[in-house]
């Protein structure tokens, strides 16, 4: 391939949609970026929300495992949560929280992925009727807080005969079942008296449940194990361990043992945990505050532990309920990560600046070789700053893409609480620009900026990847922005 040196260009531009939520500025356009494609075998079905009106904007969204696709599961007003799909991979049951943040009006419904039959209400009444999973027989188990107390339910798929499952000892709780059909045995969370949870099994008959964890060391409501899940074959399972409000761990414990072992300990929040059909990997939800990823985003993880992939790397939408078809396939081997280069596989450019020194290479090492930004009054009335990379990938074919890596240093001469420093990444399918990494500077010291995605919905069909780097400052003077490293890490199909 043949590379070409690509010189920065200064050209002050037009913020565009900073009023709306920051997270792009104008400029950089490569010429036309089209979708890879519009349509997708469902392999993913996630219950999302949108951070800013989670209750007009929230769908049960149909995915593949690299984040393509449009449709989704038709629905009315309300948040969808907790979807799980049915053993014939069609219906899918779920709670609706009928009014926007009343745990108490959550009802279960059941419609199709394919809309060929219209949806269906299983429960009504006062009470939060929530978490549903499919039992072997069809019928649906569920947490519910009728008859005074919570604990699971069975009614069948039509709504009819809801029974309670188990007795749950005074004092406690029971929720968030998962149901192993093969083995015909359930796993839940489990409340004491003083808020903690710990893990409980039984048969499907729920006639003799033993308790498989203890929940570990942290005490307080709310902390101990939640979101139990299943391996494929039983033998294991999957769960999420709070220590505090926003501060979790992703687990795995066999049945047999109940040696809990710890898979990965973010800084930050795991939740909805669910093992792909082949026992690979495992899919759930991450929140990592600290490192600018505030919102919980669909990520994957090897089951042997290893580092974290956000499949959506775009901070507009929470995760709120997970699945996965038993049609999704196994992971594609990848092949030796390759480093591009910033200098000559990347077009540089400024989007919005009062005066701007650099050139790419300066943006090639973290050596204090640094591009350097002077913040600009915006139609916002804030102080703005930006700065677009595009880089071209060196693939024939956009879909043999399996991950990108990125890696950025930036620092600014004024910080405070309303000062934000963002990376977004351009989405050609919904063209707009997607705020991967949001960061509060609390010095003027070097920050480090990461995200690590396996999306195709970023990549284009023209293989390449467009980044936009925001300085979004309060008004008062101009501020001095420089970004020392723009380091973008790619990993292709083996033998690409």
């Amino acid at each position: 391939m043949r590379r070409m040196t690509r010189r920065a260009r200064f050209l002050p531009l037009a913020a565009a949609g900073l009023a709306a939520c920051g997270a792009s500025l104008g400029g950089n356009d490569g010429g036309t970026s089209t979708p890879i494609r519009v349509q997708a075998a469902t392999e993913v079905v996630a219950c999302r929300a949108r951070i800013d009106d989670g209750h007009r904007f929230a769908e049960i969204a149909l995915r593949d495992l690299r984040n393509l696709g449009t449709a989704r599961v038709t629905d009315l007003a309300g948040p969808e949560l907790r979807a799980r799909v049915a053993a014939d991979a069609v219906r899918v049951v779920f709670a609706r929280e009928r009014d926007y943040q009343n745990p108490g009006s959550r009802e279960l419904f059941v419609a199709t992925l394919d809309g060929s039959a219209a949806e269906q209400r299983l429960t009504q009444n006062a009470v939060r009727d929530d978490e549903p999973c499919w039992a072997p027989d069809g019928r649906v188990l569920f947490t519910s807080e009728r008859d005074g107390a919570t604990g699971l339910w069975l009614v069948g798929a039509d709504g009819s005969a809801p029974t309670p499952f188990l007795p749950v000892p005074a004092g406690h709780a029971d929720g968030e079942a998962d149901w192993h059909r093969g083995l015909d045995r359930v796993v839940w969370s489990r409340r004491d008296p003083d808020g903690h949870h710990y893990l409980c099994v039984t048969p499907g008959s729920g006639v003799g449940a033993t308790q498989l964890t203890d929940g570990g060391p942290a005490l307080g409501d709310g902390t101990g194990d939640h979101d139990p899940a299943f391996t494929p074959d039983g033998s294991a399972v999957v769960f999420v361990r709070r220590i505090g409000e926003a501060a979790a761990s992703l687990c795995l414990v066999p049945v047999a043992t109940g040696v809990v072992t710890p898979l990965l300990v973010p800084a930050g929040e795991v939740a909805l945990p669910r093992v792909m059909p082949q026992g690979d990997r495992v899919l759930f939800g991450l929140a990592e505050p600290a490192l600018g990823r505030q919102t919980l985003r669909l990520a994957m993880l090897p089951l042997t532990g290893g580092d974290p992939v956000l499949v959506w790397p775009d901070e507009r939408w929470r995760l709120q309920g997970l699945d996965v078809l038993p049609t999704a396939p196994a992971a594609t081997a990848g092949a030796t990560p390759l480093r591009l280069d910033v200098e000559t596989q990347a077009e540089v450019q400024v989007a919005y600046a009062t005066a701007a020194s650099g050139t790419p290479a300066s943006l090639r090492e973290d050596d204090g070789d640094e591009f350097y930004l002077q913040t600009q009054g915006a139609s916002t009335g804030r102080q703005v700053a930006g700065l677009n990379v595009r880089f071209d990938l060196p693939v024939a074919d956009a879909e043999d893409v399996l991950e990108l890596r990125l890696q950025a240093r930036v620092r600014c001469s004024r910080v405070d609480a309303e000062s934000f420093l963002r990376v977004s990444i351009y989405n050609p399918s919904d063209n707009r620009f997607d705020t991967a990494v949001e960061l509060t500077p609390t010095s003027t010291d070097e920050q480090t900026m990461t995200f690590r995605t396996s999306s195709l919905r970023h990549v284009p069909r023209e293989r390449n990847v467009r980044l936009n780097f925001i300085f979004d400052l309060p008004d008062g003077d101009p501020a001095d922005c420089r970004i020392d490293l723009v380091e973008l890490v790619m990993v292709t199909r083996q033998g690409v």
